[in-house]
């Protein structure tokens, strides 16, 4: 048998090559070398003690146990992973308050704006100066905005019937809804994308001759009627899957969270391209809850209302909302383990939504960055309104100074700390373009729901139905909207106002993402 050497330390036998001198004098490489040195083993190379059987099995019982090497075990990746549902929720969280604050400037703020904006054009164009305009750019876009509101719900009014869309999913086969639910979820994707781009254009057209005008104004229309239509069968298809006793779309939904994971987790992602899918998951979730709220909503005035039990609807509603959470905590871990990215990656993603909050409010600051240095939070002046803040840049060893001591940092270069429109839009449409939250659209859907509820068969509207308690609903109504408005933003800028000096990470990443 072969015999090998016994290495220096004794433990295990350790395999050498040995070249016969006279096979081999030169050199021990080459085929002809091997053959030779092949043939001299078993002549003359000297013999170590043979492998035994029984070493060799103890050894691969063993495995050469070497607590030394634990220093040297690289981290797991998991525990970042364990990390994502809760930084998760965190950036959904307040995504979902930011979307809520500018569905609730839609519809408490724009007309109030309006209000003010034409009642001051009437009664001092008079004394209004040469060559200047009856409104400024953002009153403007006010009133354009409130326009298409209500044109829109107008148009939903007359054209979209509940009851047609609400048989017509009742009584297709699955594999059709399953198509169409699919094509609904894919083109208001492609809706919310185009409108942010839409009412930019519109906006900056608010000084063009009505000649160019006219048409943007037009397609804008089109578009909100589109965008709202698909809310509608949205919302149409969640009230059959609770409403019926047939589990189709129950099973188009769940369907539809499972092939949303499938073509999303196999790929590599970054900072850059993993954002939109955050803002398209802030939005949805705000759908979902809408949603939600309209389903119970028309249930309680529903003629058969009484022919289902409560914990029954519940039940399903809770698992919906159980099911989608669900789906995204399980996307997200599988993102973060694939594309090995850390999870404090959705934190910097809530402090660039922070950035936005503050900077469309920061007025004509010369320096932006310094809103959001240590030194700003001992000045004596707000760093919101811009008045008072200082003139001079900070020129410390560590302005302009990243991680590492690297420069490009978002915090020195002031130019990449711009809202796009800042000035010409309200402050929630900075926030809008940032998420991707169409808010004439939505606030379409919420009117619609609205009126739907208030000409409803149930016996409270029908008592009231002949005085002017219904006035006084739509009035205490709209004064609790504006009231949780006031609440609302200040609470959000109050937050952000806080945590202005710690967002330095999001800074870099503020110019570089969008949604979609």
């Amino acid at each position: 048998p072969l015999r090998l050497p016994r290495s220096a330390s004794g433990d295990a036998p350790a395999p050498v090559l040995i070249c016969h001198r006279a096979a081999a004098p030169q050199s021990c490489t080459g085929p002809r070398a091997e053959v030779a040195a092949e043939g001299a083993v078993g002549r003359d190379s000297p013999r170590g003690p043979p492998l035994e059987f029984a070493s060799w099995l103890f050894d691969e019982l063993r495995s050469r146990p070497d607590e030394a090497q634990l220093g040297r075990v690289p981290r797991s990746h998991l525990g970042e992973v364990a990390m994502v549902p809760c930084s998760l929720e965190k950036v959904l969280g307040f995504g979902f308050l930011l979307c809520l604050d500018i569905l609730l400037r839609e519809l408490s703020f724009g007309p109030l704006q309006v209000v003010w904006s034409l009642s001051r054009a009437l009664l001092c164009g008079r004394r209004r100066r040469p060559n200047s305009h009856w409104l400024t750019v953002t009153e403007q876009g006010d009133v354009l905005r409130l326009s298409l509101l209500l044109v829109n719900v107008g148009l939903v009014s007359v054209v979209f019937d509940d009851s047609q869309m609400y048989h017509y999913i009742r009584r297709e086969s699955f594999l059709k809804l399953y198509v169409v639910f699919n094509m609904l979820e894919m083109f208001e994707r492609w809706c919310r994308s185009v409108g942010v781009d839409l009412f930019d254009l519109l906006a900056a057209s608010a000084r063009r001759p009505w000649a160019k005008l006219i048409p943007r104004v037009a397609a804008a229309l089109v578009y909100c009627f589109v965008h709202t239509t698909m809310h509608l069968v949205r919302v149409c298809l969640l009230f059959v899957a609770i409403n019926t006793s047939s589990s189709a779309v129950f099973l188009i939904i769940v369907t539809n969270n499972f092939g949303e994971i499938k073509s999303t987790v196999f790929k590599k992602y970054s900072d850059e391209s993993l954002f939109p899918i955050i803002t398209s998951d802030i939005v949805e979730r705000f759908y979902l809850v809408f949603d939600v709220l309209v389903v119970l909503a028309r249930l309680s005035v529903s003629a058969r209302g009484a022919a289902y039990s409560w914990i029954d609807i519940l039940h399903w509603l809770s698992l919906i909302a159980i099911i989608e959470v669900g789906t995204d905590w399980v996307k997200f871990c599988l993102i973060f383990k694939f594309s090995d990215m850390k999870a404090s990656t959705l934190d910097v993603y809530k402090e660039v939504l922070i950035a936005d909050l503050l900077l469309c409010r920061s007025g004509d600051v010369p320096d932006t960055s310094l809103l959001f240095t240590a030194s700003a939070k001992k000045a004596s002046a707000s760093p919101i309104s811009g008045h008072g803040a200082p003139q001079q840049k900070t020129h410390g060893a560590g302005a302009g100074r990243g991680e590492n001591g690297k420069p490009g940092t978002g915090v020195a270069d002031a130019s990449r700390l711009v809202v796009r429109l800042r000035g010409v839009h309200s402050f929630s449409h900075a926030l809008a373009r940032r998420i991707g939250f169409c808010g004439i659209p939505f606030s379409t859907l919420v009117v619609v729901q609205a009126l739907s509820l208030l000409r409803s068969p149930c016996g409270a509207t029908a008592r009231l139905r002949n005085a002017l308690a219904p006035m006084a609903l739509v009035s205490v109504g709209l004064l609790l909207v504006l009231l949780s408005k006031v609440l609302l933003s200040v609470t959000l800028l109050g937050y952000a106002a806080r945590r202005r000096g710690r967002i330095q990470k999001g800074l870099d990443l503020f110019a570089r993402i969008k949604a979609l």
